[in-house]
């Protein structure tokens, strides 16, 4: 009969392990571990094969015991169900990986304790820094926060303009960027043109919402081209989902049939604006308009391909990492403050570009 004992778990190779084989030190192979300069090619090579015979993978606990460092990074982000989040998450474990980082995705999407959780430095610390994009905490409370528990970058909106010490800000600059997406509508002859994409919740706690300064880059815009800002739609929604895009242009265009251009918050919304307004057959751009915010992946494959804020998240992620690995590495200076470029994408869903010269009128 087989023996009903447990095996025994096999014991994880070891850097002596490593070390016997190659015939050098422990420190040896540390060195080669950790990349150290000052070690010889050949040397290098032998210690580099005798890892792969052996099996053996560095710990990150271990790793963090012996150097302090995990090399290790949380991003912290509302939801993964958004299509910007994934694809920045993405771009963040790509520029991570090129430094030889790891990210580590948390999602805050339980809420305003969730994020309190990740602000307070988890009950469990997991990495050395955090970058955070905070969705539901009131910004009075962030910025009555002398210092935070352990290096922190935001990014994305709801932020103080006092900002705790130990952490840094990468942001977009949200009004200008909305100012320009209307703009480009204004630019191709809209004139009744809606923003759909306010939410009940922004300004009091938060009057660096997302939607609230949006909305303000929009107002701003139609006022240059002397149009009253108080006087056009904005519809209101209870998320950013394509779904409630789609029942909020119902919404609108039963109320405000004349609209000729929609700036949505973001393309989520916009692509919900898209497909409610195939069912009403109303043709897109010929009648209305319509521009996203974020361009996401889906946003070129859209019907018709949508015009959109394009955001440099390649800049963004760039300068959060170097912010976060300069506070790890002892800086504690004030905080800083970056703000990434951005352009408008423009396609189908609005017209494509302007021609030189063609603005109408």
């Amino acid at each position: 009969m087989p023996s009903s004992a447990s095996p025994t778990p096999r014991r994880p190779p070891t850097l002596r392990d490593v070390a016997e084989l190659a015939g050098v030190s422990i420190k040896t192979v540390s060195n080669v571990v950790n990349d150290y300069p000052h070690v010889r090619d050949s040397t290098r090579a032998s210690v580099k094969d005798a890892i792969r015979q052996v099996g053996y993978r560095p710990q990150a606990a271990a790793q963090q015991l012996r150097t302090g460092a995990s090399r290790l990074l949380t991003l912290a982000v509302p939801s993964l169900a958004f299509s910007y989040f994934s694809d920045l998450a993405q771009t963040f474990i790509d520029e991570a990986q090129s430094r030889r980082l790891t990210i580590l995705l948390h999602s805050t999407s339980a809420g305003k304790e969730a994020e309190r959780a990740v602000l307070e430095g988890f009950d469990r610390l997991l990495g050395d820094g955090v970058i955070f994009n905070p969705l539901h905490l009131d910004e009075q409370a962030l910025a009555s926060m002398d210092r935070l528990s352990q290096p922190t970058v935001f990014i994305g909106e709801h932020m103080p303009d006092d900002l705790p010490a130990g952490s840094d800000y990468v942001r977009i600059d949200n009004v200008q960027a909305t100012a320009d997406a209307t703009t480009h509508l204004l630019e191709h002859g809209r004139r009744r043109i809606a923003f759909l994409g306010a939410l009940p919740e922004d300004g009091g706690a938060r009057p660096h919402g997302s939607a609230t300064l949006r909305l303000q880059g929009f107002r701003e815009a139609l006022a240059r081209f002397d149009l009253d800002p108080d006087a056009a739609p904005v519809e209101q929604v209870t998320h950013w989902h394509r779904r409630d895009g789609a029942d909020a242009v119902r919404a609108l265009l039963a109320r405000e049939p004349e609209v000729d251009g929609i700036v949505c918050a973001n393309d989520d919304l916009a692509i919900g604006v898209l497909a409610a307004l195939r069912d009403l057959h109303r043709s897109v751009p010929e009648e209305i308009a319509v521009i996203g915010y974020d361009d996401t992946p889906d946003a070129p494959f859209a019907g018709p391909p949508l015009s959109s804020v394009s955001p440099d998240t390649s800049v963004l992620t760039r300068t959060a990492l170097d912010f976060l690995t300069e506070r790890i590495q002892g800086y504690d200076g004030p905080p800083r403050t970056a703000t990434v470029p951005h352009r408008v994408v423009a396609r189908e869903s609005t017209g494509g570009p302007l021609q030189e010269g063609s603005q109408k009128d």
